[in-house]
């Protein structure tokens, strides 16, 4: 745990200036303030969902933060000029395309013919939690080969296990558990959590005889799933691609971003990624590796089902 701490420290007091951080803050707050307003993911970018043109607006969705930050950046003359780098733009262009082809895709719909409609809800909710593995993670680790190839020693986007101690991580989900037992008294997280009672499930349960149990952990094994890429891309992929641009800052926008991701999610669990992404893209930064992050992430996430779960119970 102190490991940890002296990342979290050590950043700060080599990285801090406070107009830098006002500057971004102010930034994402009207973001945050426009989004919540008018709902604008949900109510504007997913109407296009199952149309191919909802790539184009994730991407442009998604990428807008980060560069956004990256100008904040630029601005504060705490980087060099990325906008004159091909190679800055090459490794947008890519990342950003596969967010963005995972975010649109809607190609589990093809299989609703062979299921019941009852069957498939379930089931369909499933595949497009775990179709990230195909969609995100595999072409992630092909990019990695492709334009890390001479990379001495392979972190793999931080996925090589060199440098990971487990012991702290576990110390920060027990201190984060409680933190989630008390948040899950919230409205919004209640009517959020847990996922998995808005799966469903007890269709599918009747359709196809199982368990309830197994049909359960069916759910949350694909929900982990999901987690895996998302700290591969962003803990991964916007720290370690860009770190060499963008050098100690690359937190920063990454965060920025990261914040995007959750819209659409409590206003709450929104405001929490930008330091769960600083935090953890700090973490990253320093340890060279992401299975912290992943460690955590996974955590967090099954930890907010489990609260969630008891307060529908009790």
């Amino acid at each position: 745990m102190r490991k940890v701490i002296g990342y979290l420290v050590d950043y700060q007091k080599e990285r801090f200036e406070w107009q830098l951080y006002l500057a971004i803050t102010l930034f994402l707050v009207i973001c945050i303030g426009v989004n919540y307003a008018i709902d604008f993911e949900d109510a504007y970018i997913d109407t296009y969902y199952g149309q191919p043109i909802l790539w184009l607006w994730m991407f442009l969705f998604q990428l807008f933060p980060y560069l956004a930050v990256c100008a904040i950046l630029l601005v504060f003359g705490k980087v060099d000029n990325w906008a004159k780098s091909s190679d800055f733009w090459l490794r947008v262009l890519v990342g950003f395309s596969i967010l963005a082809f995972d975010r649109s895709f809607y190609g589990t719909e093809y299989l609703s013919s062979f299921f019941s409609e009852r069957e498939f809800y379930f089931i369909a909710k499933c595949l497009r939690l775990s179709a990230s593995l195909v969609t995100a993670l595999i072409p992630l680790l092909v990019v990695y080969y492709l334009l890390e190839r001479h990379d001495q020693p392979k972190h793999w986007y931080g996925m090589s296990f060199q440098r990971f101690d487990v012991q702290p991580y576990f110390f920060m989900l027990l201190l984060m558990s409680v933190i989630i037992g008390i948040s899950s008294f919230a409205p919004d997280i209640q009517d959020h959590y847990p996922r998995f009672q808005k799966a469903g499930i007890e269709a599918f349960t009747t359709e196809s005889g199982w368990p309830r149990w197994l049909v359960v952990t069916v759910y949350e094994l694909c929900y982990g799933t999901d987690f895996l890429t998302v700290e591969l891309f962003f803990r991964g992929y916007l720290i370690f691609a860009f770190t060499r641009i963008l050098g100690p800052y690359v937190v920063l926008p990454m965060a920025a971003t990261y914040c995007f991701f959750h819209f659409g999610k409590p206003l709450g669990e929104s405001i929490g990624s930008i330091f769960g992404g600083c935090i953890l893209g700090i973490i990253a930064l320093y340890s060279r590796n992401i299975w912290g992050g992943i460690m955590i992430h996974l955590g967090v996430a099954w930890l907010m089902e489990l609260f969630g779960w008891l307060q529908s119970k009790f």
